[in-house]
C-alpha cells in the first residue's frame, strides 16, 4: 500500500474550541492513532488507561490512551488515541477510519467515504 498523510484537526472532546490541525500518516495496520504527548497535553486530553500494543517486529510496549476528538473532511467523532512519545510516528489509525466512515485508496492516496456498517436484528413480536 502506498504511503499518504492527511489533515486532521483535533480538539479536546471536554472543551471542543482547543483544536490543533496535523497531518497523520495514514496506517490501516495500527488500531488506534498515535498523537505525539506534547499535542495532546496541550489540548488538555488526559490519559485515562494504559494499554499494551504489539509492534510489527513483535515487541511489546505500553502507551497511555485517552480519547481526541477528530474532524476529517466534515466528520467529527470522538476517537480514542495512544499518547505517542517523543520520536514515534504520528499515525491515523483503522478505529478512526472505521468510527469516521472511511476506507482508504492506496492507488489513488486518499480517504474514500463509506457508509457505516450495522448488524440489524430483527426480534421476534412477543418477546
Amino acid at each position: 500500500m502506498g504511503l499518504f498523510e492527511v489533515t486532521v484537526t483535533l480538539a479536546n472532546p471536554t472543551a471542543p474550541q482547543r483544536t490543533e490541525m496535523l497531518s497523520l500518516l495514514v496506517d490501516t495496520g495500527a488500531t488506534l492513532s498515535w498523537i505525539p504527548r506534547k499535542l495532546l497535553e496541550n489540548l488538555g486530553v488526559k490519559p485515562t488507561a494504559r494499554l499494551e500494543f504489539q509492534l510489527a517486529d513483535g515487541r511489546l510496549l505500553q502507551r497511555d490512551a485517552g480519547a481526541a476528538l477528530f474532524t476529517i473532511d466534515g466528520k467529527t467523532l470522538t476517537i480514542p488515541v495512544a499518547f505517542a512519545e517523543q520520536g514515534e510516528e504520528s499515525v491515523l489509525g483503522a478505529t478512526a477510519l472505521e468510527a469516521l466512515g472511511f476506507a482508504v485508496d492506496p492507488v489513488e492516496k486518499k480517504l474514500i467515504p463509506r457508509s457505516l456498517l450495522a448488524l440489524q436484528r430483527t426480534v421476534p413480536k412477543g418477546l
